[in-house]
């Protein structure tokens, strides 16, 4: 103990230091709920309103999760719907076009059997003709080779 007042002294503590140790907690514990109770008041005010914004933010940017999620669904089925437009018009254009080839290639084919029999019976015209023609030269030859 007596280390400690030497120590005390060569810093030049005295009895005085203890007294003025006691007053500085006495204040302190008056003085601190009045301060910190306002520092403490704010720091929550803070917290709560970061909180809400916080909160505000996690909610606006859900709903804008979610509209976003309503646009893409939107786009999808306008897709799906103008997908079925197009293949609509491209079949109905595809049966006019086979309409069309139908009507053409079945009216080609009577012109084409119309020239076919028409020019059969040409050739059996001619082929009577000549015929006929044939016999006349046979004989006509058989004429000339008999004299």
């Amino acid at each position: 103990m007596d280390t400690i007042v030497i120590i005390l002294k060569a810093l030049k503590i005295d009895q005085t230091a203890l007294i003025q140790f006691g007053i500085l907690l006495v204040l302190f514990n008056t003085i601190a709920p009045l301060l910190f109770k306002k520092i403490q008041e704010v720091l929550e005010l803070r917290e709560s309103k970061t909180t809400k914004l916080e909160s505000n933010a996690h909610n606006v940017y859900k709903k804008s999760e979610d509209l976003a999620e309503q646009y893409k669904a939107k786009i999808e089925k306008t897709h799906q719907d103008s997908q079925s437009v197009t293949q609509k018009k491209k079949s109905d254009i595809l049966n006019k076009e086979k309409e069309i080839l139908k009507s053409e290639e079945d009216k080609l084919s009577s012109e084409y059997e119309d020239r076919k029999s028409k020019i059969k019976k040409e050739m059996s015209e001619k082929r009577t003709i000549i015929m006929a023609e044939a016999d006349k030269l046979a004989a006509n030859l058989v004429e000339k080779l008999t004299k």
